[in-house]
């Protein structure tokens, strides 16, 4: 399992520029080895950021509601990576907590503007929420109407992108393609060099393990009851 460091060394190495086992830390460098560890750092952010639904920054939730209140921020529920909630038909769900699992039912995701007409406006009867939204300004979770009691929430959310930055660190996705970390980094490396080789080289190499990983963790395209690979 790569560490950040191992990922650092490997794209030392096949760089062609650095010999032996290095960087020996990813702290403390200057130069060329800074610029490593940087790329390397930068390559990871970016495959995060170049899909919204890798299935490996999907993520659960189970929290529980306060009575009388309806919005609920990441730090409320104390989500500390939360990038953004997932919101659709099926996705959210709530029981009574006094009662327990048994209770469990879905609840209806709807549009903030929805949400404001039915439950933003005049008096308000505190119940069972039966609905969602996701609040503009600051992306709370918001339900409604407001709780009268004590539920259980659970659903899922998009986890914000891990920062590789110790050197023990180990990327989320599968091991099997931590590969395309270092194409990308040693992409990365080639376009500050201006070396063009080794950029074709290492964007050849990245589009190959991105392709295999997009295979792997992203959702299949559904069409007229089959599905596309």
């Amino acid at each position: 399992m790569p560490t950040f460091l191992e990922l650092c060394q490997a794209v030392a190495r096949d760089s062609g520029t650095v010999s032996g086992a290095q960087p020996v830390s990813v702290t403390g460098q200057s130069g060329r080895l800074a610029k490593i560890v940087q790329f390397t750092a930068e390559a990871w952010t970016d495959i995060q950021n170049s899909r919204s639904a890798w299935a490996w920054m999907r993520k659960e939730f189970e929290v529980a509601t306060i009575a009388g209140t309806a919005e609920y921020t990441a730090a409320a529920w104390n989500i500390s990576d939360l990038a953004a909630w997932i919101i659709e038909n099926g996705s959210v769900t709530l029981y009574d907590q006094a009662i327990g699992s048994a209770d469990e039912r879905e609840i209806t995701p709807i549009s903030w503007d929805r949400y404001r007409v039915i439950y933003g406006r005049g008096a308000q009867v505190q119940q069972r929420p039966v609905a969602c939204a996701i609040k503009p300004a600051n992306g709370a979770l918001l339900l409604g109407p407001a709780p009268d009691s004590v539920y259980v929430v659970r659903g899922e959310y998009r986890a914000a992108p891990q920062l590789l930055a110790s050197n023990t660190d180990v990327p989320a996705m599968p091991v099997r393609f931590h590969d395309a970390i270092k194409w990308r980094a040693l992409q990365l490396l080639s376009e500050h060099d201006e070396a063009p080789t080794a950029i074709a080289t290492a964007a050849a190499n990245y589009r190959r393990v991105l392709g295999e990983l997009e295979r792997d963790q992203l959702p299949q395209i559904a069409i007229a009851g089959g599905a596309l690979a």
